[in-house]
């Protein structure tokens, strides 16, 4: 009696003559297809569990690669706070050419009190100046041994507006104004240390575009090896798919839900490190605070930058499976 062939496993031929059960392309049902996205959401997410020490290896790094950028964004912010409660009256001190007359000068200094924009000026002639230089530097007998006064007279032009990083240009555009005037031969605005500061963040706020660009690159290249190496490991399966009629979108489908996972899981443990830093430090920057007498709030992430961070986060994770998981399946071709 004949005997059956011994059948262990399926054959390229019975697999494709299985290609009729596949679901038709043509047909489409909102609800099946969102219980199918629904389901390789949750299986991606169940295999991420079922290597828990891969994938807090791999959350941890993404974690930190934002929290990085996510946290210097907050010292910035935090900074760029504590400026713009910095006010200071400001001072446009106008050096007259020497040799004015004090009708003219003082003329100039009506003029300029007139303006909408000036509270007030201060006329100092150049006996007071001499008899301030004299008082301020110990040098009476050198300046009393001089044939002439040599210092200007000198008006001191007080503004409207308080000295900040916000009102810094229009006080730039009032000394500038100023300088034009005929009678003065140079002017200068008090306020170079408030410039410092605006370039000094200005560059931080570059440095951060630049880090975070850095490492959202870096975030891609570790969700995208990681996916390949996914992908790799599941070379069989997605080969099977293939033969049985797959297409590329659903094979795709449950590697992008994978690095949407990773992505998100990322960027929740950045927010957090980024909120238990600013809790860490709050209580010493609260007394260094308290010192000052300031009204300053720490502030940290809040609900929108965290919604942001997550969003971010999960766009590169997906992004960047998308990419990987584009170029390895198309390698994977039947044999």
């Amino acid at each position: 009696m004949a005997q059956k062939p011994n059948q262990r496993g399926a054959t390229r031929e019975s697999i494709k003559a299985t290609k009729h059960n596949w679901p038709s392309r043509t047909s489409f049902h909102p609800s099946k297809y969102f219980r199918q996205h629904q389901a390789t959401l949750t299986e991606s997410f169940m295999r991420l569990l079922g290597y828990p020490l891969a994938t807090i290896m791999t959350v941890m790094v993404i974690a930190i690669a934002l929290s990085l950028p996510g946290g210097l964004y907050v010292l910035l912010k935090n900074v760029q706070s504590v400026t713009d409660q910095w006010e200071q009256q400001s001072v446009i001190t106008l050096y007259l050419f020497p040799n004015l007359e004090d009708t003219q000068a003082l003329a100039l200094s009506h003029r300029l009190s007139a303006q909408a924009d000036v509270a007030s000026v201060e006329y100092i002639s150049k006996e007071e100046g001499l008899r301030y230089f004299e008082q301020s530097s110990g040098y009476e007998q050198i300046m009393s041994s001089l044939p002439e006064n040599p210092l200007p007279i000198v008006l001191r032009v007080i503004p409207k507006q308080a000295v900040d990083i916000a009102t810094l240009s229009s006080l730039q555009a009032l000394r500038d104004q100023l300088a034009a005037q005929k009678e003065v031969e140079y002017a200068e605005l008090d306020a170079q240390w408030l410039q410092r500061l605006a370039n000094i963040l200005s560059f931080g706020q570059r440095f951060v575009y630049a880090l975070s660009v850095l490492l959202v690159v870096a975030v891609f290249l570790i969700v995208g090896n990681t996916i390949r190496m996914a992908v790799e490991s599941r070379r069989d399966e997605v080969l099977v798919m293939k033969l049985v009629g797959a297409t590329d979108a659903y094979i795709r489908r449950p590697f992008l839900y994978m690095g949407f996972w990773f992505g998100i899981l990322g960027g929740f443990f950045a927010s957090l490190c980024i909120l238990l830093l600013s809790w860490w430090v709050s209580a010493p920057a609260q007394r260094l605070i308290e010192l000052y007498q300031s009204g300053f709030q720490l502030q940290t992430f809040n609900a929108d930058e965290i919604v942001l961070c997550l969003t971010i986060s999960a766009f590169v994770g997906v992004i960047g499976a998308w990419i990987a998981v584009n170029r390895h399946i198309t390698n994977i071709e039947l044999q």
